[in-house]
């Protein structure tokens, strides 16, 4: 006799770890940029430089990138850029030198406020999330290759393999030419360049990524004493990757950053700076998941000899579920005391992070905060102006099934924005949150991983009679009679006139021998 078996290739978590860094330093403005009247925005992006794991430890390098909009007491509108670095030791149990870490750094909250004209106080708070996955490989038997004898027990089984990881970028060079209503450009001072939307499908032999390039700029026009003119666009894009092996059956998760954001202004064919050119990169980590439903061996027993089953418990992945939800989010909000009254929003933007999850019975209840952000035109003399504000949201997501033995993800996507000005010191903001979750339950199962095969014990079998009339009971069925008495299952069908192998309390059976 032979096992015949399926290898099913899966990952699952090895350790993760999280923790929370806090960065404070004062930064003074460089001697060759004029003093600050008032701040107008300010921007931030945490960039990890350096991951090295060690025996359950690893150690973080990068820096908090920051940047800064501001009125100059001259009346011209200015940048800042800067750095401030950071290196962090965190516990992680199980890790080892040379694993691969996957780090997601996220900066939850920004504050840079004016010292004085020439002096910036900033402080950031950023959370670190490590995960280390590992492949592994489970076999189940799914049928037994013999030639005396033997009835088999099979049942249906459905497991998630994962089918394709890899790496790969998505590159994106676009070149926008200004409107003829815009005046020529003479310096970008602020870029705000974001990728909206996106989302993934995986394909025959490919990957289709779609979503939006949003872009924001503030330059200063041409000419002597050129205007401050704000310029935005949406530049929507359906990319194709190729990706061998890919099928449209396979289920994507897919997680992407940003890894290069250029902005250049370059000559049109008049010779005139009109043209903006973006050259963004976009790196993905690509998982492609495949269900399979099958048959596997979960017990043996044979007609003339003593045929048993070795088994081991072994862990299988499986797709729980696949769900998306949204939700509303609708506030208005007054300027803060102080601030410039309003004549025109030039632009507005929002993040949307989900600072609690709580499992609730078929459902995630998802706690967080909308962070929504927008530039417009002060009133006369003013320039520009911005206001941030924090709106709280709560949601419950439909999950039927999920328990705290599942592990998923839950994507937060802004789908929808609108800022409007109610008044010249009110705003109406309305948006709509999208959420997605992929969850995955581990499942323990008996699989067969051995058979032996011994003369029966004859005395035993003499026993046994050569007729039974049996009264089934609640739990009977075929398979634990024909074992019972060493008859073939479908010996009992023909002489019981059965068609299948249940039985119901009270049932008949005639066994013959």
């Amino acid at each position: 006799m032979e096992l015949i078996r399926k290898n099913i290739h899966m990952d699952r978590v090895k350790c993760r770890a999280s923790t929370q860094i806090t960065l404070e330093d004062d930064r003074n403005v460089p001697d060759q940029k004029p003093d600050m009247e008032r701040m107008i925005l300010q921007k931030g992006r945490i960039a990890v430089d350096e991951i090295k794991p060690s025996e359950d430890h690893v150690t973080a390098k990068g820096k908090l990138e920051f940047r800064i909009l501001y009125m100059a007491e001259d009346g011209s509108v200015n940048r800042m850029d800067g750095q401030v670095p950071f290196e962090e030791q965190v516990y992680m149990e199980g890790v080892r030198g040379g694993d691969n870490v996957e780090t997601d750094a996220r900066l939850e909250d920004l504050t840079i406020d004016m010292i004085n004209s020439r002096k910036l106080s900033i402080r950031a708070l950023l959370s670190l999330n490590l995960c280390v996955e590992e492949l592994y490989d489970e076999e189940i038997a799914v049928d037994l290759y013999h030639e005396e004898p033997v009835e088999t027990k099979k049942k249906q089984m459905t497991v998630t393999e994962i089918a394709i990881q890899k790496k790969d970028i998505l590159r994106f060079k676009e070149e926008i030419e200004m409107p003829r209503s815009y005046p020529n450009i003479d310096e970008v001072i602020w870029d705000d360049v974001r990728i909206a939307g996106m989302n993934f499908e995986a394909l025959n032999g490919q990957i289709a990524a779609q979503g939006e390039i949003q872009v924001f700029l503030i330059y200063e026009g041409e000419g002597e004493g050129g205007a401050v003119k704000c310029f935005e666009k949406i530049i929507p894009f359906r990319e194709i990757l190729e990706c061998q092996g890919s099928t449209e059956a396979m289920i994507p998760d897919i997680s992407w950053h940003i890894t290069h954001n250029e902005t250049e202004v370059r000559t049109d064919f008049d010779g005139e700076e009109r043209v903006v050119c973006l050259d963004l990169v976009v790196e993905l980590d690509i998982k492609l998941y495949e269900e399979e439903q099958m048959e596997a061996l979960t017990d043996v027993y044979g007609v003339s000899r003593d045929v048993q089953a070795v088994t081991r418990q072994a862990v299988f992945s499986r797709m729980l579920l696949r769900t998306s939800g949204k939700t509303k989010v609708m506030e208005q909000i007054k300027l803060p005391v102080g601030a410039p009254d309003m004549t025109e929003i030039c632009h507005s933007s929002a993040e949307a992070l989900i600072e609690e999850t709580q499992l609730l019975e078929d459902g995630v209840e998802l706690t967080g905060t909308l962070t929504v952000e927008a530039i417009y035109l002060a009133e006369e003399g003013k320039g520009l102006a911005s206001f941030r504000a924090e709106l709280p949201f709560q949601y419950v997501l439909e999950a039927p099934g999920i328990s705290g033995a599942c592990s998923y993800d839950i994507a937060p996507v802004i789908e929808q924005l609108t800022v409007t000005a109610m008044s010249s010191s009110e705003l109406d903001i309305k948006a709509v949150l999208g959420f997605g979750l992929l969850g995955f339950c581990s499942v323990e199962e008996d699989t067969i991983t051995d058979v032996i095969i011994s003369e029966p014990n004859l005395d035993a079998i003499r026993e046994l009679p050569a007729i039974v009339a049996y009264v089934a009971r609640d739990g009977d069925d075929l398979w634990t009679l024909g074992k019972k008495y060493y008859v073939p299952l479908e010996q009992i069908r023909e002489t019981n006139h059965l068609s299948g192998d249940t039985l119901k309390a009270g049932d008949k059976i005639l066994i013959v021998r």
